[in-house]
């Protein structure tokens, strides 16, 4: 069906004006952030004029879900999600808006929420691009969305870039994340490519890039236990240890992030290696709150040796079906180290074997082993299996078996299959069995319309069985307008 453009703009005025003002009166959240939230798209379906350069482009999500993460007993949730991208060439202007509605009987309740719903002008006349409203930001803090404005210069060589932000920061559900009254801060990126021999020609050195940035942010303790905050902080051993200190909500911290990524050849130009190294330093406390170090190195064709160190403190305690059954995986303050060893036995089939080792609090340490192995059966549908075992202090000790497989069976319709399997001793419930399947079905009923079944069932032995149901339709919006010649 098509729609006149300039009819279709004025439907999402009257929308996005009604939706505001309801919502202004009824979120719960209260109208200053929901305000901020439809700033952006308001701005955007008011003040540029419908012409030939517009493109708009989106999807409409909607999912009935049923499981029993909060309740044992059960949970129902209804929610639709709509996410929408304009971009306007000849102004060179883009806007997105991602809003979601949702009635479910868990404990985030019923609500209406904008995630997204900024408006971003690239300037002509120098390389910066402003961006004001709500957008998201991924960083040291976690995910999180910002109710503010930011500014990215760019130079036109993409080798160098500069963003700074400011505005109040915005928790999202389910994911690591964090609110507070106001965070601000400044990020550059600059991509090289030095070109640096060493030693000879034993170690050259292509690619490098860097990131550095500083970051300020006042939190909000009003939700603090008992008057109290606890951090995680790493010590001058690469300990991960907690602090505990009276919460203050005017209390600011300031935080120095960097990374660089290294890549090259050792020995010979037939054997290529990466390094990712990254941290966060917390000026106000003299301390670093995370530390990453990953890297390959090829000796041999067809051999690659993997290293991995992380210090950190998971905060998302509903993670993914395989990470459930992951033994190097806990929810406290931890350093995990991995080493492994992986041959590309032929085209079709890859394996690793490694060692790892997890340093946690509480009798968490341990040392274990892990292997893994990936197999294309046929074109299009692939098999991989993953072993691990980790023994930990106190006589704690875990067992994982995972497989995936998944095929495309035709151009419409696309399977996928999880199996696990996990024996685990622990003292908080003893010896404990868990067998979990995950299933997906994904099929194409139009060219914009995907509709996909999911469910998983985890039988355990001596703990509560889960379960996960789902029912998901999403539309692909996509109406583009090319530039008239």
């Amino acid at each position: 069906m098509d729609l006149n453009f300039k009819s279709y703009r004025v439907n999402l005025q009257s929308k996005a004006k009604r939706l505001i003002s309801e919502n202004l009166i009824k979120n719960k959240l209260g109208g200053k952030r929901l305000l901020w939230s439809g700033l952006g798209f308001f701005i955007l379906v008011n003040v540029f004029p419908a012409v030939q350069a517009d493109n708009w482009r989106g999807s409409i999500r909607s999912k009935l879900q049923t499981d029993n993460r909060y309740d044992r007993d059960g949970d129902y949730t209804a929610e639709a999600w709509g996410d929408f991208i304009y971009d306007n060439k000849e102004y060179d202007v883009t806007g997105r808006f991602a809003g979601l509605s949702r009635f479910s009987t868990d404990i985030y309740n019923n609500r209406f929420e904008f995630y997204q719903a900024y408006l971003e002008k690239k300037l002509a006349a120098i390389p910066l691009a402003l961006r004001g409203g709500r957008f998201e930001k991924s960083d040291s803090l976690g995910l999180y969305l910002v109710d503010g404005a930011s500014g990215i210069y760019q130079l036109n060589n993409q080798s160098l870039s500069l963003e700074i932000y400011a505005g109040r920061p915005v928790r999202i559900d389910h994911v690591r994340s964090v609110s507070g009254n106001w965070v601000a801060g400044f990020e550059s990126n600059l991509k090289t490519k030095p070109w640096i021999k060493f030693a000879g020609d034993s170690f050259f050195l292509d690619t490098a890039d860097y990131r550095f940035g500083m970051q300020a942010l006042q939190r909000d303790y009003d939700d603090a236990l008992d008057g109290v905050i606890t951090r995680q902080v790493i010590n001058q051993n690469f300990d991960v240890v907690e602090e505990q200190q009276p919460a203050s909500n005017g209390e600011t911290t300031y935080r120095l992030n960097a990374s660089s990524r290294l890549a090259g050849y050792i020995l010979s130009n037939d054997k290529p290696f990466e390094m990712l190294v990254q941290g966060s330093y917390a000026m106000d406390k003299n301390r670093f709150e995370n530390v990453l170090l990953e890297s390959w190195w090829d000796p041999l064709k067809n051999i690659r040796l993997r290293n991995y160190f992380e210090a950190y403190r998971p905060k998302d305690p509903f993670v993914t079906f395989r990470d459930r059954f992951y033994a190097a995986y806990a929810l406290g303050q931890q350093e995990v180290w991995r080493g492994s060893v992986e041959h590309r036995y032929s085209d079709k089939t890859r394996y690793s074997v490694g060692l790892q080792y997890a340093n946690r609090d509480e009798g968490y340490n341990g040392y274990g082993v892990q292997s893994a192995i990936s197999h294309t059966l046929l074109p299009g549908f692939n098999l991989n299996g993953q072993f691990d075992y980790l023994e930990l202090g106190d006589g704690e000790n875990a067992t994982s078996v995972y497989v995936s497989g998944a095929k495309a069976v035709n151009e419409k319709l696309r399977v996928g299959l999880n199996a696990a399997w996990r024996l685990e001793d622990k003292l908080l419930y003893g010896e404990n069995m868990a067998t979990g399947v995950e299933t997906e079905v994904q099929y194409m009923l139009q060219n914009s319309i995907i509709l996909k079944l999911t469910g998983s069932y985890i039988n355990n032995t001596n703990i509560n069985n889960e379960y996960l149901g789902a029912l998901q339709l999403t539309y692909y919006y996509d109406r583009f307008k090319p530039t008239a010649p």
